[in-house]
């Protein structure tokens, strides 16, 4: 899903890439995720950290046909759309 993009940013015109660190637990659920890079808006920042937080949902890492926490990368582009 789409974090949500806080009104005040679109007023202003602002738009970035957020890399975020997150945790991806065995059942596929995001256990934790972490600004890795900020977009420069820290709304939009806590936005995509919030929503990764709250419904993504991944493929886990197997290792010897068990499902296995880890770490990746994932990055969120917020554009406004013309």
């Amino acid at each position: 899903t789409k974090p949500y993009y806080p009104p005040q940013e679109v007023r202003m015109g602002h738009e970035g890439l957020v890399t975020l660190q997150i945790y991806v637990m065995p059942n596929g659920r995001v256990g934790d995720a972490k600004i890795a890079v900020s977009s420069g808006y820290p709304r939009l920042d806590e936005s995509a950290r919030r929503e990764a937080l709250k419904s993504w949902r991944f493929k886990p890492r197997m290792e010897g046909g068990a499902a296995v926490g880890s770490w990746g990368t994932f990055k969120v582009r917020f554009t406004l759309e013309q």
